[in-house]
């Protein structure tokens, strides 16, 4: 093979990591804000189902945005979009670093999320076009690594910052790196494809908000009033009803805002609901155990932050590895190895609620990192190989809106079902309905792991039977 065929350019280097360390830095503040919870619950005298919108409504916002991704590349270059997303970037921490009320701070948080919205699908964009396939696997793994290393270092960010100088230095002390985003990217990024006078699906888009928001809403609710509560099921019927009248419209419009032909393909829709679970359990997760450790264990925010470190780092080094092996090897062998981990890590969690501690959590968490850096990247690599080229776009948008999306549920139902259990303790502590929520939680996301291997193993045997066809 001629070696040319496959080299990356340097700009394409400088322009991918540009672009990723504004969403590390969008995902790192948002995930750190996890940490500091149960003090901004005291200081604003609000409940975990209203503090959890700080990253409930983040993702909520991100994912409506990655919605508009495919339109936006369309009608807009990869730099001025990345230019938009780091302004607005810059306000949201403003706004957040000088907040002085609960609505103040989630305003900014929203700023954010716009942001993070608009940046994300631009390094998977950059990479699905200057990216020889030969070496897809591994840029995607790149890219994941950067991303997935945000929600997991941010606990650890989050808790020290919160401890040695308060809160709202989390916003301030990202600006460097934001500073150091815009030159690699300003200065790296290039467009292969050039811009055109796209359509925009306005009906489109509103039926997706209206079925995020709603279905969104509906947890918050539960929260308050229980799962049998009118409001909840209320709220997800019509979300639902939303999803499925965009599936109508999709296939009467000439320009819809997501081309629902990607859902046509039964391997990519499995890689797709594999990838859906896979960031609500990743997202749901490191809000939970942070959480967890401070209002159940006793640990102080700083120790709470430090215990996802480990498994974080970790996760950063085999990432890129997991993907070199996709590239040689084909997806099965790493995702179902991975899956196999996360199994054993939520099994883990589940048969040890009752003794939890801060060592029991790191270790478990590290057999989750491991299984999580075999598993997601390489799921996203191997749906998006899965489309024709026409339909790179549109598989690229679904899976960034997903990614945001299931993060805002992950979220939601953890906090939710903690909510429920401290609404419905009778005579048990705070300590102790908070533990048996954890528990829960703990029990809904093996469950949900088991899925995913279900999920992926059929998807493999739907792949091999296609190569034979």
């Amino acid at each position: 093979m001629d070696s040319t065929a496959t080299k990356v350019p340097r700009f394409v280097l400088f322009s991918i990591l540009g672009t990723a360390l504004l969403s590390f830095c969008g995902i790192l503040t948002e995930t750190s804000m996890n940490v500091t919870f149960p003090t901004l619950m005291r200081q604003f005298h609000i409940s975990i189902g209203a503090v959890q919108w700080l990253t409930t409504g983040y993702l909520l916002i991100a994912s409506l945005v990655m919605i508009m991704a495919s339109y936006i590349h369309k009608r807009f270059t990869f730099k001025a979009t990345f230019v938009t997303a780091l302004v607005l970037f810059v306000i949201g921490l403003v706004v957040c670093a000088v907040a002085t009320s609960f609505p103040v701070l989630l305003i900014g948080r929203l700023i954010g999320g716009i942001a993070t919205g608009l940046c994300t699908p631009v390094m998977f964009g950059i990479i699905t076009q200057f990216v020889p396939s030969a070496k897809m696997g591994r840029y995607m793994s790149i890219g994941g690594m950067i991303l997935g290393f945000a929600p997991t270092v941010g606990p650890t960010y989050g808790g020290l910052v919160l401890y040695y100088m308060g809160w709202r230095m989390i916003f301030w002390i990202v600006l460097p790196i934001v500073a150091v985003s815009f030159l690699f990217g300003y200065f790296n990024i290039r467009q292969r494809v050039g811009t055109q006078q796209a359509h925009f699906d306005t009906l489109g888009f509103t039926l997706i908000a209206v079925a995020f928001v709603t279905i969104s809403l509906g947890f918050n609710d539960a929260s308050k009033h229980g799962w049998s509560s009118l409001g909840f099921w209320g709220l997800v019927l019509v979300g639902i009803v939303a999803l499925v009248g965009y599936g109508w419209w999709a296939t009467r419009t000439a320009q819809p805002l997501i081309n629902i032909a990607i859902f046509k393909r039964r391997t990519f829709v499995l890689s797709f609901l594999t990838y859906l679970s896979l960031q609500l359990s990743n997202i749901g997760l490191g809000f939970l155990l942070p959480n967890y450790a401070q209002l159940v264990i006793g640990a102080n925010a700083m120790k709470a932050g430090l215990l996802l470190l480990p498994g974080s780092v970790l996760r950063t080094i085999l990432m890129p590895l997991g993907g070199s092996l996709l590239d040689r090897r084909g997806p099965r062998v790493p995702i179902l190895t991975g899956l196999v981990c996360l199994i054993i890590a939520m099994a883990g969690f589940v048969l040890n609620a009752d003794h939890l501690s801060v060592g029991w959590i790191i270790g478990i968490y590290i057999i989750y990192s491991v299984g999580f850096s075999m598993t997601f990247s390489n799921t996203l690599a191997n749906g998006m190989q899965q489309l024709s080229p026409k339909l790179i776009g549109d598989g690229n948008a679904a899976f960034n809106a997903i990614q945001q999306y299931a993060g805002s549920i992950g979220t939601a139902v953890m906090a939710t079902v903690v909510a429920i259990s401290q609404n419905q303790a009778g005579k048990l502590s705070s300590v102790e309905a908070t533990a048996r929520g954890g528990l829960h939680d703990f029990i809904i996301l093996l469950v949900l792991t088991i899925i995913m291997i279900v999920l992926a193993s059929f998807n493999f045997k739907f792949q091999q039977q296609d190569k034979k066809a």
